[in-house]
């Protein structure tokens, strides 16, 4: 939808009589600034997105949004958990699964300030916060009865073994013991040389071992600015373009606590990296009706990238000898379970990279009410990683960091109170997901925008 809508209002404010209150009044003085104002903006002829704020107008844009996710798309677009499950074995005959039971949703508000520069060139700055609930709650989904043998045998006599009666005779874990048999398993990952998450002693029955995140309010993320030029308009089509950058003001979650590394729930807010980007808009008009209807469709493509940073290992724990011992069985390459341990207190470098997005819409508007709807592509490549090349194994065998794209469904409508000489705009937008690989799945994608404007010369 369009970003700016004040195409063609004076016409309609023609036709409301002014209060007649006095010659002097307040009120009168108010509306004829907004006429005159918007007599200028008339022939200035703005539509789509790719219009600019008129010289000397300030824009003051307030964003909420809120979404829950409800699982991801894997390599092979299929909908599965939010977290990949850590497997061992054939598909389908599984000799150990561990399902990281990752849920959660928040949301987020966007303030961006802008000012018309000059009628072609805006300059903005933009404060983005989020707020996060997240549980990571792992479940020992199956441990075969072979494996579960194995491991008691290896296991010192003092410390807690396996109870055979947790698992059914193919190796699936009994519901009753769901909670039992995965905090024994959440015990025992650290001799594996893996930290485990949030205290497996101490957890709410109805949730299960492991731990929760919340955010406690809103966060700052990464800050953005830049301008917006609009660089060539007609009556038929217009074209601009715009030029950010992005700084690390956002907080990187502890790697001993993060969601990223599997360590616990807590989510990265931002990139910790200095980022640049562009958009590029394009509005072609399709049809109008005098100054009462536009169709208008646009298409937009948006590209950044963000440079390298450095980012601290977790604290990996040494595998101990009867850990050792099953991973020869297991995983004899130690592609998921490599000894780290020599690693902590180290850091290593972190690369984003590049990631683009793609939107085709088609708009109707009239003078106060306008509807929209588009559909929409996103890629984010995998972030390149300069660390030990058992970490980089690690990350890769495990998915943890993957290439990734997915593709929505995007409709949206929206009120324009100009006409009523309130300088406000209200829109409604509301995402799906419609496919994907190696991202998340999002319900409940709701946005709704405030922008006001004030001019600032008289």
């Amino acid at each position: 939808m369009r970003r700016r809508r004040l195409v063609a209002l004076a016409l309609f404010l023609g036709m409301l009589l002014p209060l007649e209150v006095g010659a002097d009044s307040l009120w009168k003085k108010y509306t004829d600034y907004w006429d005159k104002l918007l007599e200028k903006v008339i022939e200035l002829d703005l539509y789509g997105n790719t219009a600019q704020l008129p010289q000397g107008v300030f824009s003051m844009k307030y964003e909420w949004n809120m979404r829950n996710a409800t699982g991801r798309y894997d390599a092979a677009r299929h909908r599965t958990s939010m977290a990949p499950p850590i497997s061992f074995g054939e598909e389908g005959n599984e000799l150990l699964m561990l399902d990281l039971g990752a849920a959660g949703g928040g949301g987020g508000i966007t303030m961006q300030f802008s000012y018309g520069v000059t009628d072609d060139v805006d300059f903005y700055f933009e404060l983005p916060f989020i707020y996060l609930d997240v549980q990571v709650r792992p479940k020992l989904r199956k441990l075969d009865p072979l494996a579960a043998f194995t491991i008691n045998g290896f296991l010192p006599n003092d410390y807690p073994h396996i109870d055979p009666n947790w698992f059914d005779g193919q190796g699936n874990t009994k519901d009753e013991f769901l909670n039992q048999a995965s905090a024994w398993f959440m015990n025992y990952l650290p001799r594996l040389g893996r930290p485990t998450i949030g205290d497996p002693d101490n957890y709410p029955e109805e949730l299960g071992p492991g731990a929760a995140y919340h955010s406690n309010g809103w966060v700052l993320n990464d800050i953005n600015l830049g301008f917006s030029w609009n660089f060539f308009r007609n009556h038929r089509w217009s074209g601009s373009f715009t030029g950010r950058v992005s700084l690390p003001t956002g907080n990187i979650a502890d790697p001993n606590n993060s969601l990223t590394m599997g360590t616990g729930p807590k989510v990265d807010f931002g990139t910790g990296s200095f980022g640049a980007g562009f958009t590029q808009d394009y509005d072609l008009r399709i049809f109008q009706y005098k100054h009462w209807i536009d169709i208008i469709v646009t298409a937009e493509f948006t590209g950044s990238y963000y440079f390298k940073s450095h980012r601290r290992y977790p604290n990996f724990p040494k595998p101990t000898d009867d850990g050792n011992q099953l991973l020869d069985m297991l995983d004899r390459d130690r592609n998921y379970f490599p000894d780290l341990s020599d690693l902590t207190g180290q850091s290593y470098g972190y690369t984003p990279g590049f990631g683009c997005d793609a939107m085709l819409q088609l708009g109707i508007s009239s003078l106060i009410f306008d509807v929209g709807i588009g559909i929409g592509y996103s890629y984010a490549q995998e972030p390149e990683l300069d660390a030990d090349w058992r970490f980089i194994k690690m990350v890769q065998s495990l998915e943890l960091q993957l290439a990734g794209h997915y593709e929505i469904l995007r409709i949206a409508a929206g009120v324009n109170l100009i006409p009523f000489y309130i300088p406000l705009q209200i829109h409604y937008q509301y995402e799906k997901n419609i496919g994907g690989r190696n991202t998340l799945i999002f319900s409940d994608n709701h946005w709704i925008t405030v922008q006001g404007y004030l001019p600032t010369i008289f």
